[in-house]
């Protein structure tokens, strides 16, 4: 981890030089990441499936330990092979360690793996994967968990919770069959007369124990996003039943006997276990059309389910568990009469020259007594009191993120009201002016006798408001040359409301990667007094469409039919339009790709 210069100064790898006497101690303890299976409440994603081989009726056991083994040599070259007998363990770094532990013979084994690596999406996050494989005779399970450091806070919220599936499950399906609570996640369609039945039989069943995902059709039929896909994201955590036509949706609301509790065009509803009609809207989870599209909000969905089914999963009995029970000594029967004290005279205990009277006063024997209830009070202490901060702390991120939504609206209103009176008051000078050499025929005087005089190298420009927000916010913007270059080319006049609607912009963004929104962006923006739209004209001819897609960095096309709209008029000097995409494959933030005029339409040709 770090290169040792002297005894008083260490460089880590990545440049940062710790200088004094404890400069030893710090790196010390900053290298000793104890490889444990993580604690309950480090746990992201958990879930438990039972494995089958996909030929034959053997066991699963030697494909599970070859796919594992694949993915091990990924993140570390060196990898030993993975068998059912040789256990080993690589060091824990930050961002590495692997142990592999096994107990018992083919037929009743356990095998362990405590993997340390690197967040397959968030950049500068550990993640641990705790896996176990249990073999009893012909029935074998696999218990797979993601955990990070400080659990959800320690990937930045429930969005990287919801991100934080283990990418070796997809490795793992490929291999052998897993079905979860008799899921193998597969998409089960439901026609008409399949709703009734599914709702008494399945959402009302006293013995469901895991939620249950339906997904509703399109008015005209189709699904805003494959029910594959979302079965695939969900697997694990709960089955997804598609409605197959949009009439199904009808039965559905007929059979819960709310529209409230039922789901439809095209929207995802996922019940919890003990599901009644008589329930809270909110009480069931529910992504409407616009939130369903966008990947984070269905990483805040899948992070929600996971916290909430995990518990049915954890704690996991790992080897370690497993040795210490098979080496513990058989209890001794309840009814089993003390001994009495010839008894224990007659077995030589007081006799033997080696074993001396050990001399016990009454007031230790009840020092000892009330130990253990002085120790559980303590912990019920130390449990009120974590709570008592951790709601201190939500409390105050609450209030932090209300005070930023009420600065960004103020300042929006604040730039909005001047461009209005800037307006009134070229208005009012023209009203006014009486005629000069400057004008034309008519008395009416020319644009040019209206602009202020100022130098225009002293103002900032609008391409100077796009770079500053790339620099600024590139955590929540992620601003295409395109932009700039558009930006370049706009001659639109209030720069500081534009600026003020991109520092708006990165706002919704941040909290929207947070998993903080609670709503769409439509009612997001709106709150902020901002003029959002999902989507373009549907009237958009092909040949148009093409002018919303812009080329990333990485060479990737970006398509931006959002945008924000900042004036009703197609005059470029009052006239903006911020065309940027929420859901931009494997990208959190805003993909902004136009800043400028208003991009050719119908109306606008």
């Amino acid at each position: 981890m770090a290169r040792e210069t002297s005894s008083t100064e260490h460089v880590t790898r990545t440049g940062i030089r710790i200088v004094g006497k404890a400069a030893a101690e710090l790196v010390a303890q900053a290298a000793a990441i104890a490889l444990t299976p993580p604690p309950v409440t480090d746990a992201l994603w958990a879930a438990r499936f039972r494995v089958r081989a996909r030929l034959g009726g053997g066991s699963p056991v030697p494909a599970l330990l070859e796919t594992i083994g694949a993915a091990l040599r990924s993140d570390w070259d060196g990898c030993p092979a993975i068998t059912r007998d040789t256990p080993f363990t690589r060091p824990a770094a930050r961002f590495r360690g692997i142990s592999w532990d096994v107990i018992g013979d083919p037929g009743a084994w356990r095998g362990e793996l405590v993997w340390r690596h690197q967040h397959h999406r968030l950049a500068g996050t550990a993640v641990t994967t705790h896996l176990v494989i249990d073999e009893q005779q012909q029935f074998t399970t696999l218990t797979l968990v993601a955990a990070a450091d400080g659990g959800v806070q320690g990937v930045r919220g429930i969005v990287g919770a919801g991100q934080s599936r283990p990418p070796i499950l997809d490795a793992l399906r490929q291999a052998v069959v897993l079905s979860a609570d008799g899921d193998e996640g597969r998409v089960h369609p439901l026609d008409d007369a399949d709703v009734a039945p599914f709702v008494r039989e399945v959402l009302l069943s006293d013995d469901r124990a895991w939620p249950v995902a339906v997904l509703a059709p399109l008015e005209h039929g189709g699904y805003l996003l494959p029910p594959e896909q979302l079965a695939d994201e969900l697997f694990g955590l709960a089955p997804v039943h598609a409605i197959v036509r949009h009439s199904g949706t009808f039965r559905l609301t007929d059979a819960v006997g709310d529209r409230r509790l039922s789901a439809y065009w095209g929207a995802l509803r996922i019940y919890r276990p003990e599901f009644s009609c008589a329930d809270r809207s909110d009480d069931h989870w529910l992504l409407m059309r616009d939130r369903l599209e966008d990947p984070l909000e269905r990483a805040i969905l899948v992070g929600s389910v996971a916290q909430a089914t995990r518990h049915r999963v954890l704690p996991v009995e790992g080897v370690a568990a497993r040795r210490a029970a098979m080496a513990s000594p058989a209890p001794e029967p309840a009814d089993r009469p003390a001994p009495e004290p010839a008894e224990v005279e007659a077995m030589g205990v007081a006799a033997s020259p080696n074993v001396g009277p050990a001399p016990v006063s009454l007031a230790g024997l009840e020092a000892l007594a009330e130990l253990p209830a002085a120790m559980s009070q303590l912990a019920a202490q130390l449990h009120d009191l974590t709570g008592a901060v951790g709601h201190l702390v939500t409390v105050n991120a609450q209030l932090s993120d209300e005070v930023a939504r009420l600065r960004t609206a103020t300042a929006i209103r604040a730039t909005s009201a001047q461009a209005v009176e800037r307006r009134l008051e070229r208005i009012e000078a023209a009203v006014r002016h009486e005629p000069t050499d400057g004008e034309g025929a008519s008395g009416t005087p020319e644009p040019e006798a209206l602009e202020p005089e100022i130098d225009g190298e002293d103002l900032p420009t609008l391409l100077d408001a796009v770079r500053q927000a790339a620099s600024e916010y590139s955590d929540a913007l992620l601003i295409l040359d395109s932009a700039e270059a558009s930006a370049a080319d706009s001659p639109f006049e209030d720069v500081d409301r534009a600026a003020v609607v991109l520092q708006a912009m990165a706002y919704v963004s941040r909290r929207r990667q947070e998993g903080g929104l609670g709503t769409g962006l439509r009612a997001a923006f709106q709150e902020l007094g901002i003029d959002y739209r999902g989507q373009i004209a549907k009237t958009t001819s092909q040949k148009l469409r093409q002018q919303y897609d812009f080329v990333g960095p990485d060479g990737v096309d970006h398509t931006c039919h959002e945008h924000i709209a900042i004036g009703s008029t197609y005059d470029p000097r009052y006239c903006l339009r911020i065309y940027f995409t929420s859901r931009a494959p494997s990208e959190p933030r805003f993909v902004v790709g136009h800043v400028g005029r208003h991009l050719t339409v119908m109306t606008s040709t």
